[in-house]
């Protein structure tokens, strides 16, 4: 009960640090957002539209767009400045805008101007496949006018000619991929982002709670408490405990918060918890080590973070470790981000469980039983001196 007591209380004085909750919950989903745009890429290009009084052939025209293979997410907009703005402004990737009276003007034999808003840099594919729609159209209603000036009807001639154009042959791509995709197909945008934002502030976290340790060590609180009837084994199994308990708040929050909002899958339970809890031991570890050592706060915050990140680095925790070539790969290898980063695509990607994981659970426990280890010789001096 001491030990948990003595836990609770790092817990508690770590949650009333405002520093520190925004760390631990707001930084991640932000970095997660922002991963998974630059990385999981969008599932539609945006297209604006203005098509106001523009008739059947305006609507047909945005119909043909909406359900073609580009699978285009369409926003309406009132007028031209509305879209202009739109597309500056980065909202939607391109904007076309369809002249009132567009329908009347076709079916007068008339010619009528499609403008296309967009940045120079434009997404070239959105932009041929609107060029190749509009096409579509204009040798539909080509073939109808002709059909009319030789007596017949432009609407069934209009019918016939699209009619025509679904049931004639084309031309046949076929896309072929050569070697290994670089991320699995069909991932969700923010699954590269969770799993590496959970490694990263999972140890970012517990090198955050190592000062604790040193303030606790300082204030004389692990001294007044080995005065008491309270054994050495006890305050440190608590110190443990805590730290431990601040790495599982930060891992839990993450894989709940992703799954909820972002709709991301985190595999098989049971591998996916042994993964989390063997991580958080890591995390620990390492705190406990950085925590026994270091003389002062300041020296265990600097040194923790500047291990944090160039581990996360390093294990590509803030880049894709599947982008990363030799030797880089296998150097990443060298930290327990990466073998946790591992293991958490082989539960997504791969399917794996608790079985498939076990090497690297095996793994990730020497990284955290071993400064672990180090860290208690250490502390036992500590106390007993």
């Amino acid at each position: 009960m001491s030990a948990l007591a003595i836990a609770q209380v790092n817990l508690t004085r770590l949650l009333r640090d405002r520093t520190s909750l925004f760390f631990i919950f707001l930084l991640p989903v932000v970095l997660i957002i922002v991963l998974g745009i630059v990385y999981g890429g969008r599932t539609a290009p945006r297209l604006g539209i203005v098509a106001i009084d523009a008739g059947q052939l305006g609507s047909d025209l945005v119909a043909d767009l909406r359900a073609g293979e580009m699978q285009l997410e369409i926003k309406e907009f009132a007028d031209r400045a509305a879209l202009a703005d739109a597309v500056e402004q980065g909202t939607i990737e391109m904007g076309i805008v369809i002249p009132a009276g567009y329908d009347g003007t076709l079916r007068g034999g008339g010619t009528a101007d499609i403008a296309i808003v967009s940045q120079p840099t434009g997404l070239l594919a959105l932009q041929q496949g609107v060029a190749a729609a509009i096409a579509r159209q204009s040798a539909q209603v080509k073939a109808a006018r002709l059909a009319e000036q030789q007596g017949g009807s432009f609407d069934a001639a209009l019918a016939g000619a699209r009619e025509a154009q679904r049931t004639l042959p084309g031309v046949e791509v076929a896309v072929v991929d050569v070697g290994e995709r670089i991320f699995p197909e069909g991932i969700g945008m923010f699954s590269l982002g969770a799993q590496s934002q959970l490694v990263l502030f999972m140890f970012l976290t517990s090198m955050t709670a190592a000062t604790q340790l040193i303030l606790t060590r300082q204030l004389g609180v692990s001294k007044r408490m080995f005065s008491t009837p309270t054994s050495a084994a006890m305050i440190i199994a608590g110190e443990t405990l805590g730290r431990f308990a601040v790495a599982m708040v930060q891992g839990v929050f993450i894989v709940l918060v992703s799954a909820l909002l972002f709709g991301v899958s985190w595999g098989d339970p049971i591998g996916a918890t042994l993964l989390v809890v063997s991580f958080a031991l890591v995390g620990t570890g390492v705190a406990m080590l950085i925590g026994s050592f270091a003389n002062n706060v300041d020296q265990a915050g600097t040194f923790g973070v500047f291990a944090g990140m160039l581990l996360g680095f390093l294990g590509g925790a803030m880049i894709p470790i599947e982008v990363f070539g030799e030797p880089l790969r296998s150097i990443a290898h060298f930290t327990p981000h990466a073998w946790a980063i591992d293991g958490f695509r082989s539960l997504v990607f791969d399917g794996a469980g608790p079985v498939e994981l076990a090497p690297i659970l095996a793994v990730l426990l020497a990284f955290a039983l071993v400064p672990l280890a180090i860290a208690v010789l250490r502390l036992r001096r500590t106390l007993a001196g």
